[in-house]
């Protein structure tokens, strides 16, 4: 089975809550610095007007911010259902599946000693393209629960990179705001503030550049996936390997008269 996910799904809940406030914290703290570089802006003088196009752009640049993260959270992702698929493919194909490879061999098959003649020959000789077909199906499984974790890690991870560049952005926006407050400080908290929102856009904007990139190469095991199931190895015509031997009835039973062609199971 895959590896465990570095959050529990409470914990990624969590997140995305926590991710949540803080963008309406910074739309909160945006509008506190716009209003007290307003109410001081008759004093500015000439300066009011570079105030301004310092604004303009800060809200311009927490707008975009916003965009940017609201494009994705409006589907976050769910990565413990993609994790607990994964599993599913293992635990309940794979592990069954995996059982059976060890028994499709002559010396585990009691057809030799129930059966003779050219039908009993035909079938044996299908085994070891069984046991192909069966190592085919489990090495599937593992790949589709490998690439089915990595995406959910991906999500994780994409998740922790926003709010990693979200919590100090608040931070440095609480400052700016404060020192907006103080009259005097309102132009460097206008040019501030805008400074810092770029700052955070680019980290974000790194963070969603980092998650293509990453979903674009896992995104090669999915072609990788679909051509194996165009891929008929193990499969001779896209079936499962059994004999072509026309004359079943050319076998004779040298025990009971119930037994059925099967793989030995004890």
């Amino acid at each position: 089975m895959g590896v465990a996910l570095p959050l529990s799904e409470g914990e990624f809940d969590d997140v995305l809550r926590r991710v949540d406030d803080g963008l309406q914290k910074v739309v909160d703290l945006s509008n506190k610095i716009v209003d007290a570089c307003n109410r001081i802006g008759q004093w500015l003088g000439p300066l009011w007007d570079d105030v301004v196009d310092l604004l303009n752009k800060f809200v311009d640049l927490v707008q975009k911010l916003l965009s940017e993260i609201g494009k994705f959270f409006t589907r976050p992702g769910v990565p413990w259902s993609l994790w607990n698929h994964g599993t599913d493919w293992v635990k309940e194909v794979g592990g069954p599946v995996s059982d059976l490879i060890s028994q499709a061999t002559t010396g585990q098959t009691d057809i030799d000693e129930r059966w003779q003649g050219p039908a009993a020959t035909a079938y044996l000789g299908t085994l070891p393209d069984q046991g192909k077909a069966l190592a085919a199906i489990v090495a599937a499984t593992a790949d589709i629960d490998d690439a089915l974790t990595k995406v959910a890690g991906g999500i994780i991870a994409f998740w922790l990179g926003v709010l990693a560049a979200i919590v100090p952005f608040i931070i440095e926006l609480t400052g700016w705001g404060a020192a907006a407050s103080t009259g005097v400080g309102a132009p460097p908290a206008a040019a501030g503030a805008g400074a810092s929102t770029l700052k955070a856009l680019g980290i974000i904007t790194a963070v969603v550049t980092a998650a293509i990139t990453y979903l674009t190469a896992i995104s090669s095991q999915y072609k990788d996936l679909l051509q194996r199931v165009e891929n008929n190895d193990g499969f001779p015509g896209g079936h499962w390997p059994r004999s072509t031997n026309d004359v079943i009835a050319d076998g004779s039973l040298t025990g009971d008269q119930t037994t059925n062609w099967h793989l030995r199971t004890s």
